[in-house]
């Protein structure tokens, strides 16, 4: 039987990502997006909405329902707008808060009373960041909003576990999406400001947006079903580092290049 699942912020980026690969899963996708021209891509149907409203949500989770049993909620839409505490312009706060915490709520809430009402529990997947455990400077209301995210979803973890519902969350580093683009090249220095998010990580590379999605993709899966409460760093171990490690020429010579002393045995290759 086909499964239903809700995604905001399907119109680009991580949003797009995620609609396109659980389509391709089988799931009967319907996104939100606040843009009416955006492209409904993979999307079986999409709700033109601001996730800070909780309606845009209950519509989601009814236009969903119409197509098939709801089997996911993916929280993504997001945005991000610097803080400084010295400086704080409230409105910006707002915006930020409104989006990335209400809306997280919202989209939580109307998962857990359509499952509720249906009979049938499902999964939630929540787009965190690491910024919800590690910080950078003058990010306060994204990071509030962020940490937010993980507790949200231990919540309802929780809560809803005992009766079949999954919440897990997802945290990413730097990802190549069309806003992460524009904040390069609007940077003083777009060449530094690449170099200095691609060797931040260990892995030394941006993410790619399908690398989230895959994730979340394993998330939704029953091959997830026995993970819940759960934030799970797509990161590139960016937050598993104490610091930034050097390179070893050596080691890069070794990996690049091989030990000529390794002869093929038994069982390898």
């Amino acid at each position: 039987m086909s499964r239903s699942v809700v995604v905001t912020g399907t119109g680009m980026g991580i949003g797009r990502a995620i609609a396109d690969r659980l389509a391709a899963d089988g799931w009967v996708v319907v996104g939100v997006e606040r843009d009416p021209a955006a492209d409904a891509g993979s999307c079986a149907d999409v709700v033109t909405g601001d996730t800070a409203e909780r309606g845009t949500h209950a519509e989601a989770a009814r236009r969903a329902l119409a197509l098939a049993p709801l089997g996911g909620w993916v929280n993504n839409a997001g945005i991000t707008e610097p803080t400084p505490l010295h400086a704080l312009d409230e409105d910006a706060v707002r915006a930020v808060v409104a989006i990335n915490g209400l809306g997280y709520l919202w989209g939580c809430a109307a998962a857990v009373e359509a499952f509720a009402a249906q009979g049938r529990p499902g999964a939630i997947v929540n787009i965190g960041s690491i910024h919800g455990r590690v910080s950078y400077p003058q990010h306060a209301a994204y990071e509030f909003t962020k940490g937010g995210v993980d507790a949200l979803t231990r919540s309802v973890a929780v809560t809803y576990g005992p009766y079949g519902v999954r919440a897990n969350a997802v945290a990413p580093g730097g990802v190549r999406t069309p806003h992460l683009q524009a904040h390069i090249a609007a940077s003083a220095d777009p060449a530094a400001t690449e170099r200095e998010l691609a060797q931040g990580p260990p892995l030394r590379r941006i993410a790619e947006p399908g690398e989230v999605a895959a994730v979340v993709a394993f998330l939704l899966s029953d091959d997830a079903s026995y993970v819940s409460g759960q934030s799970v760093a797509v990161d590139g171990a960016w937050t598993a580092a104490f610091s930034n490690p050097p390179d070893d020429p050596e080691l890069r010579r070794l990996f690049a290049t091989g030990r000529s002393d390794v002869q093929d045995e038994p069982g390898r290759g």
